[in-house]
């Protein structure tokens, strides 16, 4: 492997590891608040985000496999915060769509969900941030160039 190439394979190893730990410490404040994780808080925002949004343009939007989202989902209608619903005009088709308590978690969760990322990022400058979410924009759009 050229130092190129191995500088590559660290930078997306040093990804993994951040948003890996990042997501970790997410999970551990949410759970203990809300009682949820950081996937299921996501899931619930992504869904609410939406219009009866079908499971994989939930999972396309999360970037997620969408068995890992049917898992998720699972969860979610257990605990009673989302429902899954045949579309009328495409029996085969299934629509999501949250429940009264999961409206409610939607606005505990969006408001907590925030305080907390500005917690641990708290550490990092607003010019820092910035200049990340351009970054990592530029990686996405070349995993996506390629497909």
């Amino acid at each position: 492997m050229n130092g190129e190439s191995a500088d590559d394979v660290a930078l997306v190893t040093g990804l993994y590891r951040t948003t890996n730990a990042a997501v970790r410490e997410l999970d551990l404040r949410l759970t203990r608040e809300q009682g949820i994780t950081f996937v299921q808080a996501v899931t619930l925002l992504a869904i609410d985000s939406f219009d009866r949004p079908q499971p994989h343009l939930v999972a396309d939007h999360l970037s997620r496999q969408s068995q890992t989202v049917t898992g998720v989902l699972d969860r979610l209608e257990r605990a009673g915060h989302i429902t899954r619903q045949r579309d009328l005009g495409d029996r085969r088709a299934v629509r999501l769509a949250l429940t009264d308590s999961g409206r409610a978690l939607v606005q505990t969760v969006s408001a907590s969900l925030a305080r907390q990322v500005g917690e641990v990022l708290r550490g990092v400058k607003a010019r820092t941030r910035a200049n990340l979410r351009a970054d990592l924009d530029e990686v996405e759009g070349s995993i996506k160039a390629s497909r």
